[in-house]
């Protein structure tokens, strides 16, 4: 199966580009919508928590309706992550072994690109409504939750000697996220992949062994 993906792999794909291209766009837009607030008050503050959540719920959402069961609006999705993603990579061997293999663990660039993008329609409404520091904390963090998913992931999927798989903290994302590579568990359980708090609140949560 990895031989046969890599192969599938452009010869034009650059794994650096690919991990740092779409992030570097991202921080951009981050300092830009930050750079715009003027005045901020603690209620105003509320918007990034609020943000969070509601991006956890949409990642949960997206993850269990469209990236496992194929969508007739976006079958794409489906087709590179169930078929490819998870059969390359089971609870106890997720690590890649060559860096063309990111190309099967990240969103692919364009992806993530028209992510940054359908944040902007939202933050011009909330902004012509009259909320300039609402609409700019929304695209801050909206895109910052799309910036962390990914190099998130990425991390889980590094071998475990990486520096990077050293912290507490990432070892039990990583946990959380290596359960759902179980086949007998990822069309349901543990569906999110940065902080699980959608999965508490949806009793989505496995641990091993298998829930019945």
């Amino acid at each position: 199966m990895r031989v046969k993906l890599l192969a599938e792999t452009p010869r034009w794909y650059v794994p650096s580009v690919h991990m740092l291209a779409p992030s570097a766009v991202g921080l951009v837009m981050i300092a830009v919508a930050l750079s715009l607030i003027e005045h901020l008050t603690a209620w105003q503050l509320l918007t990034v928590p609020v943000v969070y959540v509601l991006a956890n719920a949409n990642e949960w959402t997206i993850h269990r309706m469209a990236l496992h069961r194929r969508h007739p609006l976006a079958p794409v999705l489906y087709d590179q992550h169930t078929p490819k993603h998870h059969a390359l990579y089971v609870t106890d061997d997720m690590a890649v072994r060559d860096r063309r293999e990111y190309r099967l663990v990240l969103i692919p660039a364009y992806g993530l690109f028209l992510i940054f993008t359908t944040t902007l329609p939202i933050t011009a409404a909330i902004w012509w409504l009259g909320y300039r520091n609402v609409a700019c904390l929304y695209a801050a963090t909206a895109i910052a939750y799309t910036v962390s998913y990914e190099w998130l992931h990425l991390s889980y999927h590094l071998p475990h000697d990486h520096p990077v798989g050293r912290s507490r903290l990432i070892g039990r994302l990583r946990r959380h996220h290596a359960i759902h590579h179980d086949p007998r568990l990822m069309q349901r359980w543990n569906l999110n992949v940065t902080v699980p708090l959608w999965d508490v609140v949806m009793r989505t949560v496995a641990e091993y062994p298998p829930p019945r």
